[in-house]
């Protein structure tokens, strides 16, 4: 059974639930000091603090039933029949699965015909034992819980510690009283309840053409009605109804030990200056003293290399300390370096070490990791109504910031998210040049996610826990708790951006207003919005909206919607279908499956939203599109060229729009964030990489759409344009070249390029009438932007319908296949082991998506993940290009290691392929597209 570790005792503050009972000595909670006494710790030189551990290890589980042993003694030494093994961090379903109870119910199955829907339907106990240290005097001990869904009672030694309630609510409990007497080994049992509203599962239906049972949230969408939970797994368009609604200790758990006085938050806030030179650092301190009376202590710390102290008296109970540079030099930074989003700088982050001792004993001590940077949220766009409006517009250290990002609906379906995976989530869209990830209604939030988000310099767009699929919450003051505790807990974070109420419409009332009163108290300096769908509070911010569309539309309507008429100018749902590769497909499905769209697929979320028609109208608009589907590869080949069109529109839209107003065109676009970037499970809709991690065309359509510097060909008005995030004009000149369908050029120009203004989108010229000038029905694109001493800045290159005979892509069958040559190298490093892909194009005809994939030569299976720096490479006769990725030792290690390409047509018998230390070939089953009798839905 696995277990996972993570690093823990991050940054955020928590507030205490629970407590120990009066010990003899006055000190709640603290084992046997005399009154007056200092901390004596030279007993064997222990430590007051220490930082504990995650209990992985030795947890079992049971369904909570009348037959179920009674909590005290679950939480005893006495044995106890009928438990399992349990993974935690985990849900039940997660130990069931990995106790070989069930199959993993995503891959080759649908979900609600392999697993009963009852695991909802009850409780479950969890129990461990775990050694403890034996305490020594003045030391508290505290428990741990990062996150229990839904409702969890704590019992520890047949004693009930305290209870927690809601999915995002962590739980802090002084046992000091209870340890001090277990003599090396402590007993937990936990109890999560079951949620209050549930109902029956949403079912697959590929002949409906909607999503499951036409409703997300279920059929009456009561689970909303339980407030900060999982909601989304009563089945949604992107997810099916998980068995067990994630029940479960989701979190770690962990123990530490402090000393009588515990720092239970620290709150850093930097402001910076407005011509960024300085900053200041405010550091908020609560605290808790288990002394009954004032004592004076020292609080020590670190900040960039300066080492500060002061002196202060702490009184009993809980209070709160604030320390400013005014008080301390060291909380001035001068020429601060600053955190910037992902491709405008380096996200640095300073490490703050602050604590409380006395008698030159550590009570307790935090790290908070903490980043600088000055946001401002809008800028005044005329609308509509002719009045001007302050629009959701970033600016992040005086740079605008054209927001382009993704939203995450949830990290995983099953809720398995070890550090590792949930890092490597994020680097991907660090790696396709994305600024920021909108956090679905709260539905993600962990330390790791923005851990890793702070790394990567994502943005994030944090929701919370309401949503219009269904009633709202019953207990609000629950979900004002849930949210309390995540804004202290993630406000030390410099990725998180803003916070937002809910999704497309407004919460009621009292949460609209406790969230503002909230936000006001907690973290002033961020911006709160009522909803995505728009903003009700004080000085509203505007221009923002959700709604679409959802579903595959030609890129020449994304540029429609976006060219500056439409009004608003940030877009914060937009998608596509996004299909994966062949061997994903194969993986996901049951074999019966391959050929023969049926349900397997619509559990596999095809039907979308019902955009297209569903899924059967998705094929026959790929058939339109590109020709009739022969075989499940065919599809698989046509897919990847309907994601890579469209999902690059997206993005490329808005940053051919973006920057100032022109003529007629009063809403310049200040950003979008696709539905969606992270699938929650297998899917063939709303993502850019598979649940399996490995990045298709729709990661690469990404990519190329948002870089830094981009010369984009608007295809609704075949103006070329230069598109500029970046803090300085760029110059130089644009080559345009025109092939036709056999790879002949016909036509070309040299653009020049003046000044592109700094974060700004320009118009260089237009290839209209070189387009309808073109010999055959498709027309290939390439465009090289060269800055002023030739080197050439950025490359980009579209497949066309000649506007003069508009028929589609039917006819890209009749190109002729590309010649090329593929050399693959490897080179060891001290992080794993790079390869580098030279690919060319060694003859006339146009290579038209060529695809790699790093495999294992012995098994087939793809090693992943493995994001090449470039992939889906469209290559014109005589060009080349180099790509690389980065394997880890583990991915390496027992590995024969292979590449192996596909792409639309290549002539395998004159194509020169050559590894140098790994296996170099074609991937034959991809390649496979042309069946001798056509199988496809068959």
């Amino acid at each position: 059974m696995t277990q996972v570790n993570r690093r823990r005792f991050l940054s955020g503050g928590i507030a205490v639930a629970g407590g120990g009972v009066l010990g003899a000595l006055g000190l709640s909670g603290v084992a046997g000091a005399a009154p007056g006494t200092a901390p004596a710790s030279a007993a064997g030189g222990h430590p007051l603090r220490l930082d504990g551990d995650e209990i992985t290890s030795g947890w079992t589980f049971t369904a909570a039933d009348a037959t179920t042993a009674p909590a005290d003694r679950l939480a005893s030494a006495q044995s106890v029949a009928g438990l399992k093994p349990a993974v935690v961090p985990g849900t039940p379903l997660t130990s069931m699965i990995a106790n070989g109870e069930y199959p993993d119910p995503l891959y080759g199955h649908i979900v609600t015909d392999t697993v009963p829907d009852t695991l909802k339907d009850t409780g479950y106990w969890y129990r461990v034992a775990f050694p403890v240290p034996r305490l020594i005097p003045g030391q508290r001990f505290w428990l741990r819980f990062e996150g229990i869904n839904y409702l969890g009672t704590i019992w520890l030694d047949g004693t009930e510690v305290g209870t927690i309630e809601g999915a995002f609510k962590r739980g802090v409990f002084d046992v000091t009283d209870i340890v001090a007497k277990a003599d090396g080994t402590a007993h937990l049992a936990v109890l999560v309840g079951k949620l209050d509203y549930a109902e029956q599962p949403s079912l697959p239906s590929y002949a409906s053409g909607v999503t499951r049972g036409g409703r997300n949230g279920g059929k009456t969408g009561i689970t909303l009605k339980n407030g900060p939970t999982f909601f989304c797994t009563a089945g949604w368009d992107w997810l099916p109804t998980i068995p067990d609604r994630d029940l479960g200790i989701w979190q770690p758990v962990t123990w530490s030990t402090t000393g009588p006085v515990r720092l239970t938050d620290v709150h850093v806030d930097p402001v910076m200056s407005a011509d960024l030179r300085t900053a200041d650092i405010t550091v908020g301190l609560t605290l808790d003293s288990a002394f009954d009376k004032p004592k004076s202590l020292v609080v020590k710390g670190s900040l960039d290399g300066h080492d500060f102290a002061r002196t202060v008296t702490v009184p009993a109970g809980a209070s709160s300390l604030t320390l400013t540079s005014k008080d301390l030099a060291a909380l001035r930074l001068n020429r601060p370096k600053l955190w910037w989003p992902n491709g405008y700088g380096d996200p640095y982050r300073y490490r703050l070490t602050i604590g409380v001792e006395a008698g030159g004993q550590v009570h307790d001590e935090r790290t908070v990791d903490f980043g600088v940077r000055r946001i401002e949220y809008t800028r005044p766009i005329q609308s509509p109504s002719g009045s001007p409006v302050d629009c959701l517009a970033v600016t992040v250290n005086n740079q605008p910031i054209l927001v382009m990002g993704g939203n995450w609906g949830l990290d995983e379906a099953l809720k398995r998210i070890p550090r590792v995976r949930l890092r490597e989530q994020v680097r991907l869209h660090r790696d396709a040049n994305l600024n920021l990830i909108r956090n679905w209604n709260g539905q993600s939030s962990t330390e790791d996610f923005f851990d890793a988000c702070d790394e990567y310099g994502i943005l994030v767009w944090q929701d919370f826990f309401c949503s219009t699929e269904g009633p709202p919450p019953e207990n609000v003051a629950r979900d004002l708790a849930n949210i309390r505790d995540c804004i202290v807990r993630f406000r030390n974070h410099p990725s998180v951006l803003l916070w937002c109420g809910g999704n497309e419409g407004p919460p009621p009332q009292p949460l609209i207003d406790g969230l503002d009163a909230l936000v006001a108290e907690l973290d002033p300096q961020r911006a709160a919005l009522t909803s995505s769908a728009g903003d009700t509070g004080k000085d509203p911010i505007g221009g923002y909206s959700s709604g679409g569309p959802y579903h595959w539309v030609t890129p020449s309507t994304h540029f429609s919607l976006n060219d500056g008429t439409h009004w608003p100018p940030f877009h914060n749902e937009v998608g596509s279908y996004s299909i994966p590769t062949l061997e994903f497909i194969r993986k996901m499905l049951p074999e019966a499956s391959w050929e023969h769209p049926d349900d397997s697929w619509a559990d596999r979320d095809v039907n979308g939203n019902g955009g297209n028609g569903g899924g059967a109208g998705y094929l026959q608009l790929t058939a339109q599109r590109y020709g009739e589907l022969r075989n499940l590869p065919d599809f698989a080949r046509k897919s990847q060229l309907m994601n890579y069109e469209c999902i690059k529109a997206i993005y490329e839209a808005h940053t051919a729009n973006m920057g100032s107003a022109a003529p007629g065109k009063p809403y310049p676009r200040t950003g979008v964030i696709m539905w969606m970037t992270n699938p929650a499970q297998p899917s063939f809709v709303w993502q850019m990489y598979s649940h399996d991690l490995e990045a298709h065309s729709s990661f690469y359509a990404v990519q190329h759409a948002c870089r830094r510097v981009n010369v984009i060909l608007n295809s609704q008005t075949l103006d070329v344009v230069v598109a500029n995030h970046t803090g300085a004009a760029v110059r130089g000149a644009v080559a345009v070249t025109l092939y036709d369908l056999n790879g002949t050029e016909f036509a070309g120009a040299s653009l020049p390029v003046g000044g592109a203004a700094a974060a700004d989108h320009t118009v260089i010229g237009s290839i209209a009438g070189q387009l309808t000038g073109a010999p055959s029905d498709v027309a290939f694109v390439r465009l090289s932007f060269k800055d002023a001493h030739g080197a050439e800045l950025v490359r980009n290159f579209y497949w066309v319908e000649n506007p003069a005979r508009a028929a589609g892509f039917v006819s890209l069958d009749d190109a002729p296949a590309a010649a090329v040559s593929v050399v693959a190298t490897t080179e060891h490093g001290r992080d794993g082991l790079e390869l580098t892909v030279d690919v060319e194009n060694t003859g006339p005809a146009v290579a038209l998506m060529l695809h790699l994939q790093v495999y294992d030569t012995r098994t087939g299976d793809r090693v992943l993940p493995a994001t090449f720096s470039d992939n889906y490479l469209n290559l014109a006769g005589g060009e080349s290009a180099t790509t690389r990725v980065q394997l880890t030792g583990d991915q390496t290690r027992h590995r024969d290691l292979g590449v192996r390409i596909d792409g639309w047509k290549i002539d395998q018998h004159a194509s020169r392929l050559k590894g140098h230390g790994l296996v170099v070939t074609f991937n034959q089953a991809a390649l496979s597209t042309h069946p001798a009798t056509n199988t496809f839905g068959r």
